[in-house]
């Protein structure tokens, strides 16, 4: 094959397997827009991470391909699919930004975070590189490989550039984090179809049973494991958010219990005595009758006045 060639197939075979993965670029650069840890330099070193997880994984795929199909790997599609009950969880029960010192930890978290999804979203990737690697040479792969990663940077750089637009920006920040665990929903859904996992082992699994139970089972296992799935997430979703309430609580009370006491000062015949902001403020009685805010006091007896010429 020529090295044009080699080129053009690379390329049009990443543009195939990986218009799905543009859907997965928006989901992400839209929930950095209003994310302190999600940031797009952590999308993209994530993507990078989990694209590297697939290139490895269809090489080793030339000698076990047959020993491990690509449609199993669909099934952890329903890992988005949590993924986005725990957001719509956080949604409706919000948990406090995490502290400054945790950011660091949090980032991290979104860099695997975006690796796992994209490695998820790879099954079609890997179902199609192994058996184009198996057809070419050790330098065309290399070829391959370099055009895949290359573009991989340009798809990254238009999923950063649609989100900078003004007007999609402003509608992300305003809606995107009602929107984001219904992408995730949609991700998960979309990954579970595409790969044929479910007709894959419905099949292998009424072609062992004489019944043909396979739909059975597998709606079965699916709805039981979704089903304590999002129980455990809800309550993890309530223990942190009343541990969120506790300590808030406790650094408010440990606010009011340092503050300084409030103190009253008494006017005298000095330059103290001038009025205040808060003498300004009209005083009523308990009968309600508006009392003055200043008191005339008479000059003292001894002090005698000084006439105009200077004279006592």
């Amino acid at each position: 094959m020529q090295f044009g060639q080699a080129i053009g197939t690379a390329a049009i075979t990443f543009a195939i397997t990986n218009i799905d993965d543009a859907f997965v670029l928006v989901t992400f650069f839209a929930e950095s827009a209003h994310s302190k840890t999600l940031t797009p330099l952590k999308i993209t070193i994530g993507q990078y991470i989990g694209f590297t997880i697939i290139i490895v994984i269809s090489l080793i795929g030339f000698g076990v391909s047959l020993v491990v199909p690509s449609e199993p790997i669909g099934f952890l599609g329903l890992l988005p699919i949590l993924l986005g009950f725990w957001k719509l969880l956080e949604l409706l029960f919000p948990l406090p930004e995490p502290e400054s010192e945790n950011l660091r930890v949090e980032g991290l978290k979104s860099i695997f975070k975006v690796a796992f999804i994209t490695l998820l979203n790879g099954g079609d990737n890997i179902g199609t590189y192994i058996p184009l690697f198996s057809q070419v040479k050790g330098a065309e792969i290399a070829i391959y490989v370099v055009v895949f990663y290359i573009l991989l940077g340009v798809w990254c750089l238009v999923g950063f550039l649609i989100i900078k637009q003004r007007h999609i920006l402003y509608a992300a920040q305003k809606y995107v984090g009602v929107l984001i665990p219904f992408l995730y929903l949609g991700l998960g859904v979309y990954i579970v179809v595409g790969s044929d996992c479910y007709p894959w082992s419905i099949e292998r699994i009424d072609g062992e049973v004489a019944n043909h139970p396979g739909r059975a089972i597998l709606a079965s296992v699916t709805a039981f494991l979704l089903l304590v799935s999002i129980v455990i997430m809800t309550w993890v979703t309530l223990s942190r958010r009343r541990k969120a309430r506790s300590a808030t609580a406790g650094i408010l009370g440990d606010a009011i219990e340092d503050a300084p006491p409030a103190t009253e000062t008494v006017a005298g015949t000095s330059h103290a005595d001038r009025p205040t902001q808060q003498d300004a403020v009209p005083r009523t009685d308990p009968v309600g009758i508006e009392l003055p805010t200043t008191i005339n006091i008479p000059p003292s007896p001894s002090a005698r006045p000084v006439s105009r010429n200077g004279g006592t």
